[in-house]
């Protein structure tokens, strides 16, 4: 979840070579925003499902906006066109809204959110097809209106999971977003400084198991020492996965995405998660 160091031009975002392991940026504050969003994810989670929701919803719409409009970027770059503001621009904000609406969903329960993924797909990708830029190939459009409904989707069960993990205590909710966390800091502090792409996911692994000790010494019901060590395992094998993810999403790990970065360990962990603690438990 921390940020990307700048990316190049749009045919080098698009080259098969292109380095999808995050370059992270080291520019600013980004130790204390990492903090920031540290102390707000699991305090919400501690305080009620309902608000753990709000801040996922919040940071889900934010980074399927800003995928949309790096990619939006890309097209008006090939094409002399240029990208829209939020309210002007009629393929940012459904995006941003229905990425949003899934970890709300889920705070209603497994058949709301159940419910309202198909809707979302739905709505998502008529409204891109009925609003393709009239210079893309149908091909073209069709391809457009797909990633955006992969964006708004993925990003919004990646809100979502930390939401339905919840459902089985604060305490599970809390367990996940701080063994994600520890991985991202981890990655972050280690990978920011390395020449390779393997040092900093192999920090966060590590981090991940330190935190699972120490969850595994004083347990927070309803996970006992054995199920935290389960869900520690499934964080240091899943969540490595999501950044790449998230390069694929904006076309290079060298992107910078903020927005993006804070939720890209959940891409893959989290839609998971809450299944695989209700088989733990």
């Amino acid at each position: 979840m921390a940020e990307a160091a700048p990316a190049g031009s749009l045919s080098s975002a698009l080259d098969p070579r292109t380095r999808f392991a995050v370059v992270h940026d080291i520019d600013g504050p980004r130790v204390r925003w990492g903090l920031v969003w540290f102390v707000v994810t699991v305090a919400a989670a501690g305080v009620s499902r309902t608000l753990l929701a709000g801040v996922m919803a919040v940071a889900a719409g934010l980074a399927a906006d800003q995928v949309v409009r790096l990619r939006h970027a890309d097209v008006a770059a090939a094409t002399g066109g240029r990208v829209g503001g939020l309210l002007s621009d009629p393929r940012r904000l459904p995006a941003m809204i229905a990425a949003g609406a899934l970890p709300l969903a889920a705070a209603a329960g497994t058949d709301t959110l159940a419910a309202a993924l198909p809707a979302v797909v739905v709505v998502v990708l008529v409204q891109r097809l009925c609003t393709a830029d009239a210079q893309l190939a149908n091909a073209r459009a069709v391809a457009d209106a797909s990633l955006a409904v992969l964006t708004s989707v993925g990003l919004g069960l990646a809100g979502a999971g930390p939401v339905l993990a919840h459902g089985f205590g604060a305490q599970v909710a809390v367990v996940v977003l701080v063994l994600v966390c520890a991985y991202d800091a981890g990655d972050f502090l280690i990978g920011s400084g390395s020449s390779t792409v393997w040092e900093g996911p192999a920090a966060g692994v590590a981090a991940v198991g330190v935190a699972t000790f120490a969850f595994s010494v004083v347990p927070l019901a309803p996970l006992d020492a054995g199920a935290a060590y389960a869900v520690g395992a499934l964080t240091a094998v899943l969540a490595p996965l999501g950044p790449p993810v998230g390069s694929l999403l904006v076309g290079s790990g060298r992107r910078p995405a903020r927005h993006l970065r804070r939720l890209d360990s959940l891409l893959v962990l989290g839609p998971l998660v809450p299944y695989a603690v209700a088989l733990i438990l």
